[in-house]
């Protein structure tokens, strides 16, 4: 870090001089226009890549991890994937190409011959705001909540086997969302023209890892159906208690999303009451299962699930806490 000092014209305008090589490393002449942009925290952003689209490449060997070496590109905002073999590409390597852009939003193959497979993303990171996408992944995974509970009150099989397949849709707008917010963050350019702060670029980050695993325990919860249905009997005299925990879930979910979009003191007001309303009912639940004691070990998975749902709702409550407003 170094110290420049301000010089002045006299017509009170302020000059601050730039490093020499700075200006070389991004070829700036006189003219050259640099955009400039203040932090909330009173910061200046100096960019001298205004009006630069940059399309960043990476090129990838073929591995066993390469699925996740292609998904890791993807988050880090590469536009073009190129993987590219020494001699010729495998069949199995090809379907690890075909596995992992199946799960990413937006990218296509655009060339393929025997060595190599290139990829492009041709979505651009303004083009869908990432509250819209927060709020698609919201809906599925709330879905999936719901149909998890459904599946276990109804014993049905098939049911829970279609919430772990839709639970790869919720996936699949969870990395579509950190790569476009990575972005944003990289380039205050972008941000500035979809009007989000670096808070909530964060703010959602962490609220989508939330709802992404809310749809994960709500997988491991439709996994238990059958399990469940052996109980009998234990099954039979909780599936009252255990479909209001489900509607109550359900309901502090909703009230939670809605607090943390609005940021309104008499919504996330609404968000608490739903979360107090669903803890009692868990706990009624809790109270009734405990009479079984921990002998049916499918019984003490579901409790264990549940109260996790419930923590990571609570997660989702404390993150829409209202903002104090500038003076």
């Amino acid at each position: 870090m170094e110290i420049r000092r301000l010089q002045s014209t006299r017509d009170g305008t302020f000059l601050l001089s730039l490093p020499k090589e700075w200006a070389k490393r991004f070829n700036l002449k006189k003219g050259s226009p640099i955009y400039v942009k203040e932090r909330m925290d009173g910061c200046l952003i100096l960019d001298p890549r205004y009006g630069i689209e940059e399309t960043q490449e990476v090129t990838l060997k073929p591995s066993e991890n390469l699925e996740d070496a292609i998904l890791s590109s993807y988050l880090l905002g590469y536009g073009l994937i190129t993987i590219e073999a020494e001699r010729r590409l495998e069949e199995e390597d090809r379907e690890r190409i075909r596995r992992a852009v199946s799960r990413l939003v937006g990218v296509e193959v655009i060339e393929e011959d025997v060595r190599r497979v290139t990829l492009q993303c041709l979505l651009q990171a303004t083009a869908i705001p990432p509250e819209k996408i927060l709020r698609r992944q919201y809906v599925l995974s709330r879905s999936l909540l719901e149909d998890a509970f459904r599946a276990l009150l109804t014993a049905d099989p098939e049911a829970a086997g279609k919430v772990r397949e839709r639970d790869e849709e919720v996936d699949r707008l969870y990395f579509l969302l950190v790569r476009v917010l990575r972005s944003l963050i990289l380039n205050p350019r972008l941000s500035e023209k979809l009007g989000i702060s670096p808070i909530d670029c964060l703010d959602y980050r962490l609220a989508a890892s939330l709802v992404e695993r809310i749809a994960d325990t709500s997988v491991e919860l439709a996994d238990l159906t059958h399990r469940f249905k052996v109980q009998g009997m234990v099954a039979r005299r909780l599936s009252s208690l255990l479909k209001a925990v489900g509607e109550s879930l359900s309901q502090a979910y909703e009230e939670a999303l809605k607090a943390l979009f609005s940021r309104n003191n008499k919504i996330f007001n609404s968000a608490l009451k739903s979360m107090e309303a669903a803890t009692l009912t868990l706990e009624r639940l809790e109270a009734e299962a405990s009479k079984y004691g921990r002998s049916p070990p499918t019984l003490y998975i579901l409790l264990t699930l549940t109260r996790t749902l419930l923590e990571q709702i609570k997660d989702i409550t404390d993150l829409a806490y209202p903002r104090p407003q500038p003076a």
